[in-house]
């Protein structure tokens, strides 16, 4: 650049750029804007780093003078610095802006390129100007008394006007006047004239008239002064501005378009993206979301927000659960207005309907003592194996508690069970005048869930859920190898990893619990406590699955068959009796893997346990591999045998139940096996009041624990 300025240029004993010729100049025009545009370009980087650098020299040594009064120490200079640091652009800034940079000096060198070859001037050209000039050299050389030159003269106005109005030019009567000083040689009849017919139809602005400078020889005036008709030029100038008006126009629009798309892809369409994900959680926080990953943006920041982004809302997903999704959904939801910064996760619960599994890990006391800092990878992998088979068959997981897991089959709200059950259409009709449209509040208890829809379909999967996860416990390879584990042996016996299952429905209040420190997003009811206590009642009858009647009632015929009355109880903290079920589920033996085609990837096997699940109906009870192996003991005889040794225990005719129940557990003692422990349960029991039924018995019995 430094070339471009005259004095610079001739102290350094080079020739300014401003001293080239007028034809020089035109030749490099564009190649020298081309270069200032470069070099402005690299100026202004130079002076974003000098600013940074200045601004960095300058903060350091006021914060040095600090730490030299003993303001500050060494250790928080250093950690000031490191905080008020000047941002380092982002790369997706340096990006757009290089391309913004780059389009700029590709359209203005496009534009200087293109304008020339467009442009039109309605001035005369040089070469008209020099024609003139021409003629009047002529004019002065021929003198007064040369009558050679005379004839010159003549010809060489003649051979200009015939020129100026021949067919070189392309327009006709582009020469309107003429006029040669001094008047000699009969040049005022031979050569001066004036198309009155053409100039008195133009204005003034559309002629224009070359007269070179006159010169006086011997006190004698020599002028020539030609009129030119600009009429014709007027209009390709018109034309031409027409051209490049529309030229300009497309540059623009072109540049506008690249624009556009940078800040679409670089910016714009990932921030859209953002917004459809969290909208998109908003709306269904339980669904799990495919997004779309914009293509090209993966080295940019804006791609490490979106995945980000993603990862927070599976994060808030798994974290809240089912539990959780309205809370997700309130803090989430985007406003017209923007909305608010401030979290709210302390929203009021609700009543909901649910079917409910607790599991729980035996003997994890002893596992925690044995394994201690491995627990943590031990519970997970039993966690991985409940978790994908409840999820599988319908239902969520609402909490990890280490040794246990709440299960959840979600069915509706109160409001969307009532509608369903014909409930409020019931009361407003008998209340209605009565209470004034204030319709009293319903006792949740009355609800039927019989009679929702498919529930049966519902309830047998979360059954085949929990019965899929002993089958598991007993083929995962990751739990097998635990019974090779030296430090869980118990005496003599090897370790064998048993969970027990307790299944109930009913309602519950979900919502959030905790405070603003911390949430945790949950049920809770005496529904919810009845789980957990069927679930340690297992362990008293000696079975994997212990079911109260309100869910087994919701069972399909199918699902019924397979199941077995054991007792009728009261739960402490609850004088209601309680028939109880149980699913055989015999453990001590082997499970195959799956059969799976040859070739078949392990992705491809979880799909076609998934359209297992999914594709559902009661028929699977007596196809199922896994349910018929885990049944396979419970022969008819034997459940025969059991069925009527409880109905009789249960009206207290316990004289004759105690053969029936010796001969159901004598049954399963011929099958290699130690008894039935729910008959030893029931017979023990028996046994610790002599064989007879209290005077008060009623046909149910306390559990001795929770």
């Amino acid at each position: 650049m430094l070339p471009d300025i005259e004095w610079i240029a001739s102290s350094m004993g080079l020739e300014s750029l401003s001293a080239w010729t007028e034809t020089s100049l035109r030749a490099g025009k564009v190649g020298k804007i081309g270069a200032r545009m470069a070099h402005f370009v690299r100026s202004v980087k130079l002076y974003k780093i000098s600013y940074r650098r200045r601004w960095e020299r300058r903060n350091s040594k006021d914060m040095k003078r600090l730490v030299d009064l003993g303001h500050l120490t060494s250790d928080d200079l250093n950690r000031y610095m490191a905080k008020v640091q000047l941002p380092k652009q982002s790369k997706v800034g340096a990006e757009l802006s290089d391309l913004i940079t780059r389009r700029v000096i590709i359209a203005v060198l496009l534009m200087l390129c293109a304008i020339p070859l467009v442009s039109q001037s309605s001035t005369p050209l040089d070469d008209d100007t020099e024609a003139t000039r021409f003629l009047h050299a002529i004019n002065v050389n021929v003198g007064v008394e040369n009558k050679d030159g005379c004839n010159h003269l003549l010809s060489s106005a003649h051979e200009f006007i015939n020129f100026m109005n021949g067919p070189i030019i392309g327009m006709d009567n582009y020469l309107v006047a003429l006029h040669v000083l001094p008047d000699r040689c009969n040049v005022s009849n031979a050569i001066n004239f004036t198309n009155e017919a053409v100039v008195g139809n133009l204005r003034s602005n559309a002629m224009m008239t070359i007269s070179p400078d006159l010169e006086v020889v011997d006190g004698v005036i020599y002028q020539v002064s030609a009129t030119f008709n600009l009429m014709g030029a007027m209009k390709d100038e018109s034309i031409s501005n027409i051209y490049l008006t529309v030229f300009v126009i497309f540059v623009l629009v072109m540049l506008s378009t690249q624009f556009t798309g940078d800040a679409q892809k670089l910016v714009l369409g990932p921030i859209e993206s953002m917004m459809k994900m969290i909208k998109l959680v908003a709306e269904d926080p339980l669904e799990v979301h495919i997004f779309d990953t914009l293509t090209g943006v993966g080295e940019y920041e804006t791609h490490a927000i979106e995945v980000a982004i993603k990862k927070m809302t599976t994060l808030l997903r798994v974290g809240f659960g089912v539990a959780g999704a309205d809370i997700i959904s309130a803090n989430m939801k985007v406003e017209e207005d923007g909305g608010t910064a401030v979290l709210h996760p302390m929203i009021p619960g609700k009543r909901v309907y649910a079917l409910f599994g607790f599991c729980g890990i035996h003997s994890f006391d002893h596992c925690t003592e044995k394994l201690q800092d491995e627990i943590m990878t031990f519970v997970n992998v039993v966690a991985r194996v409940v978790h994908e088979e409840v999820n599988r068959w319908g239902g969520l997981c609402n909490k990890n508690l280490g040794n246990g897991f709440l299960m959840v089959w979600r069915i509706g709200d109160e409001t969307a069970v009532q509608e369903i059950t014909g409930r409020i259409r019931n009361d407003k009709r008998l209340s209605f005048a009565s209470t004034n449209g204030n319709y009293p509040k319903l006792n949740p208890r009355d609800v039927d869930l019989r009679r929702i829809p498919d529930l049966d379909i519902i309830s047998d999967k979360a059954l085949i859920g929990f019965l899929k996860v002993v089958v598991e416990l007993n083929r995962d390879r990751q739990i097998l190898a635990y019974r090779s584990d030296e430090r869980l042996v118990l005496g003599n016996d090897a370790f064998k990893l048993r969970m027990g299952f307790g299944l109930h429905a009913g309602w519950a209040i979900e919502g959030a619990v905790g405070s603003l420190q911390k949430v945790d997003a949950t049920y809770l009811s005496p529904h919810v406590n009845m789980t957990a206590r069927m679930e340690a009642a297992s362990k008293q009858f000696g079975v994997p699955i212990l079911m109260t009647e309100r869910f087994h009632e919701l069972l399909s015929a199918e699902a019924q068959e397979c199941c077995r009355k054991l007792d009728v109880v009261t739960v402490k903290g609850s004088a209601i009796p309680m028939p109880v079920y149980t699913h055989d589920a015999f453990q001590d033996q082997e499970f195959p893997e799956p059969h799976v085609p040859k070739f078949i990837s392990l992705n491809v096997s979880t799909v076609m346990r998934q359209n297992q699940a999914d594709s559902y109906d009661e028929s699977m009870w007596k196809t199922d591999e896994d349910l018929l192996q885990l049944r396979r003991l419970a022969s008819p005889v034997f459940m025969a045998f059991f069925k009527r040794g409880i109905e009789f225990y249960l009206k207290g005719n316990w004289a004759r139940a105690r053969p029936l129940l010796e001969k159901a557990n004598t049954i399963m003692n011929r099958q290699g096996i130690a008894g039935d422990e729910p008959s030893k349960a029931i017979l023990s029991y028996m046994e610790a009041r002599q064989w007879q039924s209290p005077p008060n018995w009623k046909g149910f019995r306390p559990l001795t624990s929770k």
